[in-house]
C-alpha cells in the first residue's frame, strides 16, 4: 500500500483499469456550473462506453440547465474501503474534466436510459423501471473526456 495520500504518477490507473472501474461501478458524482457560478453537484447513475459517459437525467434536474448554458463538468467515481476496513484497505478514484452534449433523441434516450438502469439496478429491474422514468422525460448527457486524474492507494510505494 502507498503511504501517499494524493494523486502521484506512481498510483495511477491504467487506462484498462479505468475501463474495468467504470464498467463495474454505478454511482458517480456529477459537478457542473450553476448560473452564479457555484457548482451543483449530485450523485448520478452512468454508463461508460470505453470512450464517453452517458447519463440520462428527468427533465426537471438542475444539471440540465447548467449544462445548456456551460457545458463543462467534472465526474468523480470512486471507492473507500477504508472506512469499512481500516487504512490497509486502500481507496481510489477517478476524475474526469469534459465537455457535456445534450440529446433529446427518442432511440439514444431509450437506449441510455435502459443500459445505465441495468447496469444500476440489473435487466430484471431496468425492464420494470425504463417505461415509467421515460413518461417523466429524459435528456441524454454524453460526456466527453478532456483531463484525467486517477490514483490507487494500493499502487507504488
Amino acid at each position: 500500500m502507498s503511504s501517499k495520500t494524493t494523486a502521484t504518477k506512481e498510483n495511477a490507473l491504467s487506462q484498462q483499469e479505468i475501463d474495468e472501474r467504470l464498467a463495474a461501478a454505478g454511482l458517480a458524482r456529477l459537478a457542473s456550473y450553476r448560473a452564479d457560478g457555484m457548482i451543483h453537484l449530485t450523485p448520478i447513475w452512468f454508463d461508460w462506453d470505453g470512450t464517453v459517459f452517458r447519463l440520462t437525467l428527468g427533465a426537471g434536474r438542475i444539471h440540465l440547465k447548467n449544462l445548456a448554458r456551460d457545458p463543462r463538468v467534472s465526474i468523480l467515481i470512486d471507492e473507500d474501503p477504508r472506512l469499512e476496513h481500516g487504512l490497509g484497505a486502500g481507496a481510489w478514484a477517478i476524475m474526469c474534466r469534459g465537455t457535456a452534449a445534450l440529446s433529446r433523441d427518442e432511440a439514444l434516450i431509450r437506449e441510455v436510459t435502459h443500459a445505465v438502469i441495468t447496469k444500476t439496478l440489473g435487466p430484471g429491474d431496468a425492464d420494470q423501471y425504463t417505461e415509467p422514468i421515460m413518461a417523466e422525460g429524459r435528456t441524454i448527457v454524453t460526456i466527453t473526456p478532456q483531463d484525467w486524474l486517477t490514483w490507487d492507494y494500493n499502487k507504488g510505494d
